[in-house]
Parts: structure tokens; C-alpha cells; sequence
């Protein structure tokens, strides 16, 4: 009875530890190659390959990588590295926008419209900014969000990742940067009282989704603004 006891035992953890090796992604994975299925988790249409492995280049730590068109980006800021857990930014979609020349085709949008452009290089990030010291019309704020949108290059498909870990569940992602239009409701020119964002791949079908949330940012800027 004992030693059927003990077989059965061993047979249990046999079973248990090929489980976990099942579930186990990153076993005898490199940190280059953490980079490249986060990467195609990301962005589940494409190939990716590491062109410089990541290191210190220049004062920063980071990859360059390289899509199957040749588009070269940057992977940079690894959060985690370890058995479960895998987190990292990259620029490929900051690359796209560049190319198609999407920064300066914003700016010049928003001129028309009235507006300023706030392009944050160091976070990467791309804000249309709104004076609500003046007379503020919402649909004009949403038609230059939608006509900005369109300016867009064709961006890929992406799967945006869950970037919460929980201990002992696996998960691995790659945050795009740049994926979102940031627009700013200010006051005095500097002050911000009230923010909203849609991603830059957003249909133009989805037009009324944009303007409930603008009207809703709005609103909220007016009341902070009365804090001031």
C-alpha cells in the first residue's frame, strides 16, 4: 500500500511539472527573444527580428528590431524579466506615423481649426490642445479629431496588451507608444483641466463614440476650470 502510494505520489509531480512546462512561454527564452513574441502578440500580422540586441547605446537601454517590410524601430523600458512575466515599450507604430509624415500633417489641422498640436518627444506622445478660455464648440473639436484620424498612415493590426500581472499567471506584451490621440482642454494657455484620447486606427464610423467622449471631457474642463 505504501509503495502504491508512493508511485502515484511520483506520478502526480511528474504530471505537475509537465504542466507547468506547458504553460511555461518563456522557458529557455533569451530576453531578444521575449521581445520578439511580444512584439508578434502585439501585432499579430507581422515578423519581427532584432537588429541590435538590447543594451546601453548612447546613455539608454534599448533594442532596435525590424519588421518584415524593413521598418526599423526601437524596443526600449523592460518593466519585467522573469519566469511569468514580460513588459516592454516599443515604437513601431511611432515609426509608421513618422513616415507618413503624421505629426506634421496634425499640425497643420489643427492650425486650421484653431488648435494647437503638443508633440512630447521625450514620452512620445501627440496632443491636441483646446483653449477653453474661448468659445469652445465641441463638433469642431470632434471634426478635427476625425480629420486628423484620417490623415493617418495605414497603421497595422493591433491586439492591445493586458498590461496587469498577477503573480504565478503568465503574460507578456509590448505597449505600443503612440497609439493614442491625447487632446487637452487648457486654461491660460498651460493648465490642464480636462483630457480625452481615441487611438489613432479609430473609423471614421465611430464618429459619435468620439463626440460623446469629447462633450464628456468638455463638461468635466468647465467644472475644473471654476477650481481655478
Amino acid at each position: 500500500m505504501r509503495k502504491l502510494y508512493c508511485i502515484l505520489l511520483c506520478g502526480f509531480i511528474v504530471l505537475s511539472v509537465l504542466g507547468c512546462a506547458d504553460k511555461d512561454t518563456f522557458a529557455g527564452a533569451n530576453r531578444e527573444e521575449r521581445i520578439i513574441m511580444s512584439l508578434e502578440k502585439t501585432y499579430p500580422e507581422h515578423t519581427f527580428q532584432i537588429v541590435k540586441p538590447y543594451d546601453k547605446y548612447n546613455g539608454n537601454y534599448y533594442a532596435v528590431c525590424e519588421d518584415e517590410k524593413g521598418i526599423q524601430f526601437k524596443v526600449h523600458t523592460i518593466m519585467y524579466d522573469n519566469r511569468y512575466h514580460f513588459g516592454c515599450y516599443d515604437q513601431y507604430l511611432v515609426e509608421i506615423e513618422k513616415k507618413g509624415n503624421f505629426i506634421n500633417k496634425t499640425a497643420e489641422i489643427a492650425k486650421k481649426h484653431g488648435y494647437d498640436i503638443r508633440y512630447d518627444e521625450d514620452n512620445q506622445t501627440l496632443a491636441l490642445v483646446i483653449d477653453v478660455d474661448h468659445t469652445v464648440d465641441t463638433s469642431d473639436v470632434t471634426e478635427t479629431i476625425v480629420e486628423i484620424l484620417n490623415a493617418a498612415p495605414t497603421l497595422p493590426e493591433i491586439d492591445y496588451p493586458d498590461t496587469t500581472f498577477s503573480t504565478g499567471v503568465e503574460n507578456y506584451f509590448s505597449e505600443p507608444e503612440m497609439y493614442k490621440l491625447l487632446y487637452d482642454f487648457v486654461t491660460e494657455g498651460k493648465n490642464i483641466v480636462g483630457i480625452g484620447d481615441v487611438p489613432i486606427n479609430q473609423r471614421e464610423e465611430e464618429k459619435a463614440t468620439i463626440e460623446e467622449a469629447v462633450v464628456e471631457a468638455y463638461n468635466s474642463a468647465m467644472k475644473n476650470k471654476e477650481s481655478y
